[in-house]
This record gives structure tokens, C-alpha cells and sequence, in this order.
């Protein structure tokens, strides 16, 4: 089982947990129990985490990966609060995503799937059951709103793992969210998820996908601090978990429209420095920031 990506996503959610309420961008109470040695963050606390991965030159990695947390959170509750028709939630390569739990979607949103590796499924499911006194996971787990559907990416297909599972509707309109994913896969691979995603959902569903720029090989220096921009993508490599797909947005934007999907928006996080982090009083500059992810709005024709 590799999980060393996904931990360390749940490092950054509990790092942005760890701010004072009125300091932060989301708050995530289940990161801590998704890896080893949360206690040292919660030790550190904010100032102190942050401090660390600046000293590991890592630090443009932590409002990179937030704003992206933030941005899908807010795509996601977009559709909730509209409340036009019932809909379901599907996490791709959920990992130790938490939002089922941690985020207000009933009763727009009837059922979240979440689909990963069994394996990591199953760890996550052990470590949520661990934490003592929190009746919203004991009764979302319970009562199969959220749903784990573990999978063997090289095996076996979405769409078939999705239609053979109880309660599942190809007729229920969707969000799907893959996030920070694509980078880790073949370009075929990616087409091949995508194509199979839409014999499930009905048109007109969301896509909520983030993609890596070519930049970050080409001309780092558009994607942040040049020697951190290197540095993350060699430490994924280190990990076992090397990126291997980029794209410029024309391309991706094309890869999609081949595929039967229609980008509705294509954004980066220095878009959101404004939106997200000024009004907190989080004066982060761009200079600073990693910027090497593109966030996509996508419907499906």
C-alpha cells in the first residue's frame, strides 16, 4: 500500500486546522488521526509547523495545498446550497479525504462515495471508528451515507466497482472530485478513469479535477520559488510516488473536450490569494507560494 502522498495531504489539512479559528481556511478535526506523529504538529502549532517546513523548504506547499482544499470545499457546498435536485458526492483516489464527514452536505447531497485502494480504505475506516465520542462519523458510516468502495486501479474499473455497489444511481446527478491525482498517472490511465466515469453519471454532472503545469519542467520559476518547485517534485519520486503527467492549460483543456467533458473554469492558486487569505489577515505573498497545481470546473456533455 503506498499512502505517503495521501498522509502527508492529511499533514497539511491538520496544519490549517491548527489556526485560530478566525485565522483559517477550513477546519479539518479528523486530519490528526489520519498519519504518524500528528503529535509533533500538535505540539509545534501553527507557528512552529509552519516554521518546520520553511527549515525543510517546504513551506510554499502549505497554502498551495490549502487553497486547494478550500476551493473544492466551496465547489462542492455551492452545489449543496443550491438545492435544485438531489445529488451524490464521489471522491476519486479519496485517500484520507475527510469531507464527508466534516462537511454540511445533507440533505442536497444523498450519499458520498468515497473509491481508493482497499487497503487505504480500510485504514482509514480503522482510524476514523478510533475516535472516541464523535456521533457524526459513527452515524454517516451507520447509515451508509458515506460509503467506501475499494478498488484495484489496475484491475479493475470504476464504472463497473460503482454499478455493482447497493444504493449506487447512474441517474443521480454528480460531483466528482479527483484531486491531486492526474500528476501520478499515465495520461492514458487518466482518459481511461474519465471515460469510464461517465457511463455512471448522468450529463451535466461536476467535475472538480487539478492537474500539474508543464511549467513546473519547462520554467519553474511561473510555478513558485524555482528550488522548491524541484525539490517537491523530487520528494515524490523519493516517496515511491513520482509525478509523471503535465499539462498546459490548452492541453488539458483539449485532453478534456476529447474526452466529453466541458472546462467551465481553469484556475491557479494565486488567483485565490485575494479571496482566501487577505480577508484573514494572511498576508502571504506570490513570491512565496507554490503554484504548480491548476484547479478545473468541468461538466460532463
Amino acid at each position: 500500500m503506498k499512502d505517503g502522498t495521501a498522509q502527508g495531504v492529511a499533514k497539511v489539512r491538520h496544519y490549517e486546522s491548527l489556526h485560530e479559528p478566525s485565522k483559517r481556511l477550513y477546519h479539518d478535526p479528523y486530519a490528526q488521526h489520519m498519519y504518524l506523529g500528528s503529535f509533533v504538529q500538535r505540539w509545534l502549532g501553527e507557528g512552529g509547523t509552519r516554521w518546520l517546513y520553511r527549515v525543510c523548504g517546504f513551506e510554499g506547499i502549505l497554502d498551495m495545498l490549502s487553497i486547494r482544499t478550500r476551493w473544492i470545499d466551496d465547489e462542492i457546498m455551492k452545489v449543496a446550497n443550491d438545492g435544485k435536485e438531489k445529488q451524490q458526492l464521489i471522491i476519486l483516489g479519496a485517500g484520507y479525504d475527510t469531507r464527508g464527514f466534516r462537511l454540511n452536505v445533507q440533505p442536497a447531497f444523498e450519499c458520498v462515495w468515497e473509491v481508493d485502494q482497499t487497503e487505504v480504505q480500510t485504514k482509514k475506516i480503522r482510524n476514523l471508528r478510533q475516535i472516541k465520542d464523535d456521533v457524526c462519523i459513527q452515524e454517516r458510516i451507520d447509515s451508509c451515507f458515506v460509503r467506501f468502495i475499494g478498488i484495484d486501479f489496475n484491475q479493475e474499473s470504476i464504472d463497473e466497482k460503482l454499478q455493482s455497489s447497493e444504493g449506487y444511481s447512474i441517474h443521480t446527478p454528480s460531483v466528482v472530485t479527483l484531486e491531486g491525482v492526474t500528476q501520478y498517472l499515465p495520461k492514458d490511465s487518466t482518459a481511461e478513469t474519465l471515460t469510464a466515469l461517465k457511463k455512471v453519471v448522468p450529463a451535466g454532472s461536476i467535475l472538480l479535477i487539478t492537474y500539474v503545469d508543464q511549467n513546473v519542467l519547462d520554467d519553474p520559476i511561473q510555478c513558485g520559488p524555482p528550488n522548491e518547485v524541484k525539490k517537491t517534485v523530487n520528494s515524490a519520486s523519493m516517496v515511491g510516488e513520482p509525478w509523471i503527467s503535465f499539462w498546459t492549460p490548452d492541453e488539458f483543456s483539449s485532453y478534456l473536450k476529447e474526452l466529453g467533458y466541458n472546462v467551465m473554469s481553469d484556475s491557479i492558486p494565486y488567483d485565490y490569494i485575494e479571496k482566501y487569505l487577505t480577508p484573514l489577515g494572511r498576508n502571504t505573498e506570490k513570491k512565496e507560494m507554490l503554484a504548480m497545481e491548476h484547479f478545473v470546473v468541468a461538466t460532463i456533455e
